[in-house]
């Protein structure tokens, strides 16, 4: 058997970072390998419990310990019933191709203006953020299908593809998709830079080849088709990209795995200039259209799920996944596949859950991770706000002195001013003896809500990292992992040979070793460790 057979993994450990979601801080949790080379049988068994890959990087959320947790989703993709709203989308885009669409057109030709407008300012003055103001905000109106229209999603999908109408003679537009191992071109990194500084307002700094190329280019997954018998009927699994391309310019591309149970979404980027046809719906319906056609042929009987990514309950922008029916979201802890509307009633209910046997966290846990929400997000948090080293209880102490005056002889009008003075004088003292008692009093009260929140805070960090300490949902406890766990995973070593983890006398650092394989077994589970090839750091 060749190297090439096999997945080489190199663990990384355990990863706290700010949120990309809801932007706080610490909030994220993730478990983390590198890739140099992956199985498409292995990386499938991967995404079945619950990992993703971003270029070479493999990562697993820890959805409990996380802020925004990260549902793994995927739907059925030969049961598909499309929406009113999913067939409108479908149907507008082939009525613009076929027919032309005036407002459309002069949407895009105005963007395509203002975009000029703003680089050649870029290129006189700076750069300056672009104006995310839609150039024609008026509401688009449902386009009727086409006579004749086919119902079936992929006759519907591809009606649009001029090398496929046989009317594409009188047709306003020319639209083809390519699909190709993923690759490198000048063409799409240009796209790609003008979508990421357009839609996510990324510096162009960001954007550089190796940024993309490390992103959406390099893959560890190894292909199950050589390369001189590749062809678009013929794809086989690994990674691709799907270009978009109208009237012979490349508007959008899709970047995809083919794996041997799915077709799983990578990335999807755009020109700007286009937004009008939504072509972010639209490519997801043209992937599951893709998921039916892969399914039909000789050996992929088991290739019909298509595979959206993360389902984020938390992020209004990641929720237009649920509404792709039939859809399942991965149990956490189980790694069962539940239907999507069970999950999303569990969900309004609780942060996290395992969605078969459902539980209520530990209410001080949640707290603290809304307060690392709110850290980041700038709200006022008073467990915050305590200044725990201040143990200065509020009180002042004011001294007064009795003055003893030497009376005088006074008449009965003097005597009675000096007695209503003196009643006024009185009374001015109780209101000011009840005024301190009050002050003091609520000084008192601030100070017991001070240290209640300070041991409020303290129950919150204890439980937090109580919590945090124990294993990852639906993960072994690595500290729980055996030497005859171990027996079976090897190493490769820098000359290309086999090392069992379990033989002490062949690493310098055999505890650090064990620990590193141990995190490392516990996350991926047997089968997956015995199968794939470790090359440690």
């Amino acid at each position: 058997m060749l190297l090439s057979d096999f997945s080489v993994i190199t663990p990384y450990g355990d990863n706290v970072s700010s949120c990309g979601y809801c932007k706080s801080s610490h909030g994220s949790r993730t478990y983390g390998m590198s890739a140099h080379l992956l199985t498409c049988k292995d990386y499938q068994k991967l995404i079945n419990r619950g990992w993703r890959r971003s270029g070479r990087y493999l990562y697993k959320p820890n959805l409990r310990d996380s802020c925004c947790p990260q549902y793994t989703i995927r739907m059925r993709a030969n049961e598909f019933e499309a929406s009113k709203h999913q067939r409108q989308i479908v149907n507008r885009f082939n009525h613009f191709i076929q027919e032309g669409d005036e407002h459309m057109e002069k949407d895009i030709t105005a963007r395509m203006n203002a975009n000029q407008d703003a680089a050649m300012t870029e290129s006189s003055l700076g750069p300056e953020p672009m104006d995310e103001t839609p150039v024609n905000e008026k509401k688009q109106k449902p386009r009727k299908p086409l006579k004749n229209a086919p119902i079936d999603l992929r006759s519907r999908i591809h009606a649009s593809e001029y090398m496929l109408g046989p009317e594409k003679a009188t047709w306003k537009h020319q639209f083809r998709v390519k699909l190709e191992p993923s690759s490198f071109t000048e063409e799409k990194h240009a796209l790609y830079v003008k979508y990421q500084m357009s839609v996510h307002n990324e510096p162009k700094s960001k954007c550089g080849t190796s940024n993309y190329t490390n992103f959406l280019v390099d893959s560890p997954l190894t292909p199950s088709v050589k390369t001189a018998d590749w062809t678009e009927d013929n794809p086989g699994y690994g990674s691709f990209h799907q270009c978009y391309y109208l009237d012979d310019k490349l508007i959008a591309v899709s970047v995809i795995d083919i794996l041997p149970e799915c077709v799983s979404a990578v990335y999807f980027y755009y020109d700007p200039d286009y937004s009008i046809l939504s072509l972010g719906k639209y490519s997801a319906q043209r992937e599951i259209a893709l998921v039916q056609t892969l399914n039909t042929k000789p050996g992929l009987e088991d290739l019909k799920f298509y595979y959206m990514g993360f389902y984020i309950f938390t992020c209004h922008k990641m929720t237009y996944k649920g509404q792709f029916h039939p859809s399942f979201l991965l149990d956490p802890e189980t790694y069962n596949w539940v239907e999507f509307q069970k999950c999303k009633e569990t969900l309004g209910e609780q942060r996290y859950s395992c969605f078969e046997n459902p539980a209520p966290l530990d209410p001080l846990f949640e707290a603290k991770i809304q307060s690392i929400i709110r850290k980041k997000k700038g709200m006022a948090d008073s467990d915050d706000d305590i200044d725990e080293d201040n143990d200065d209880d509020g009180w002042s102490s004011v001294d007064g002195d009795d003055e003893d005056g030497e009376e005088q002889n006074l008449d009965s009008d003097q005597s009675n001013e000096k007695a209503l003075k003196g009643d006024l004088l009185a009374d001015e003292t109780v209101d000011e003896a009840k005024a301190s008692e009050s002050k003091g009093n609520k000084e008192t009260e601030e100070v017991s809500v001070a240290a209640s929140e300070k041991d409020k805070k303290r129950k919150m960090d204890k439980v937090f990292k109580e919590i945090c300490r124990l294993p990852p949902p639906g993960c072994l406890d690595a500290t729980q992992v055996s030497a005859d766990d171990l027996e079976n995973v090897s190493c490769l070593s820098r000359q290309s040979t086999l090392i069992p983890v379990t033989s002490a006398a062949s690493y310098k650092n055999y505890k650090e070793v064990r620990k590193e394989v141990a995190n490392y077994f516990a996350l991926v589970g047997q089968d997956l460790a015995d199968a794939m090839l470790l090359y440690l750091r």
